[in-house]
């Protein structure tokens, strides 16, 4: 099994951050079109131009911990975990992210260890200055349809 790993900190309240991956309207703001329950146990969808990857929310404590399970047909996403755990720390929130259990390392997996660093770059620009850049107005990382 692999695993990608980042960490940031942000300058913005626990409950700011928490709320911003936590719920479909804060997702929504740097990482893309986000709907359905963001309780515990509940789907969300997050939708890419024609492609929708739905997850469960697997584990979800307040201004503590947030984690998708991600299910459907998603190809390598299947059965993969994206977790973020929040600890106030030396004035900032971090925010230690993983998206773990992919079967195996692959292109695609290094292709989402990137495009996951330019969305929580848009996560911290969300809560620090009011506006991310959700898909599709991220940063391209390549010149294919997921880029």
């Amino acid at each position: 099994m692999a695993t990608i790993y980042h960490q940031l900190g942000i300058k913005a309240p626990l409950n700011d951050v928490y709320k911003a991956i936590a719920t479909a309207e804060g997702v929504t703001g740097w990482w893309t079109n986000t709907s359905g329950n963001p309780e515990t146990g509940g789907n969300l969808e997050f939708s890419f131009d024609g492609h929708t990857v739905t997850a469960t929310v697997t584990g979800n404590i307040a201004d503590k911990y947030i984690e998708w399970t991600v299910g459907g047909n998603d190809g390598e996403w299947l059965g993969t975990r994206i977790c973020f755990d929040l600890v106030e720390q030396e004035h900032q929130v971090m925010v230690n992210f993983q998206h773990a259990d992919w079967r195996e390392a692959s292109e695609m997996l290094a292709h989402c260890s990137t495009k996951w660093a330019v969305f929580l770059l848009s996560l911290k620009d969300y809560l620090e200055t009011g506006s991310g850049k959700p898909f599709p107005h991220d940063i391209p990382i390549n010149h294919s349809a997921f880029n």
